[in-house]
């Protein structure tokens, strides 16, 4: 077995650094895998090649399972330490219905539905007797224009995940567009 593992070592590794972002996890993760094979009891396995391949793909699940609930973890303190985002959002939402009104129609009727009462777009589609493909695109489009409307009189801050950080009334507006206060 210790010569299997020998010829093993390299394309294993190179399989995991396709899968991992850098080097030095992609090595770390390489000789973890080596290591469960070495405490497992490999007795009975007949194909010990595709045997060390699953125990791979296992380690590379459980290390972003991993990284992800750290990431998240880091992002959470972060984020709640330096910013309110209630207070940002209920601030956006007092403008919200004002800018969808100044929305074209064909936006306006789908973005109220779909932000404002928060109707899901199948239903949506539904309702109005439209290809839900065209809701869904719609509600997207609709969506950049109200971003375009805020980005016009607010300077929006987005956290890592799209959330909405802060929000505060640009003092160089000379716009003729009434922004909320």
């Amino acid at each position: 077995m210790e010569r299997q593992i020998e010829q093993l070592y390299k394309p294993l590794f190179l399989f995991v650094k396709n899968r991992v972002d850098n080097q030095e996890d992609a090595e770390d993760l390489t000789q973890e895998v080596f290591y469960k094979v070495s405490k497992s009891g490999n007795a009975g396995i007949r194909n010990i090649k595709s045997w060390v391949y699953t125990i791979a793909k296992n380690t590379i699940t459980d290390y972003y399972r991993k990284k992800e609930v750290i990431t998240n973890e880091v992002e959470d303190m972060m984020y709640a330490e330096e910013y309110d985002t209630n207070d940002a959002l209920s601030e956006m939402s007092q403008c919200i219905r004002k800018f969808i009104n100044e929305l074209p129609e064909e936006y306006r009727s789908l973005m109220t539905l779909s932000e404002l009462e928060e109707v899901p777009q199948k239903e949506i589609a539904e309702r109005l007797g439209m290809n839900y493909v065209t809701v869904r695109s719609k509600i997207q489009r609709g969506r950049k224009k109200l971003k375009n409307l805020f980005a016009e009189c607010c300077v929006v801050t987005q956290g890592g995940k799209g959330s909405i950080l802060t929000m505060r009334k640009k003092t160089d507006t000379d716009n003729s567009r009434e922004c909320c206060d």
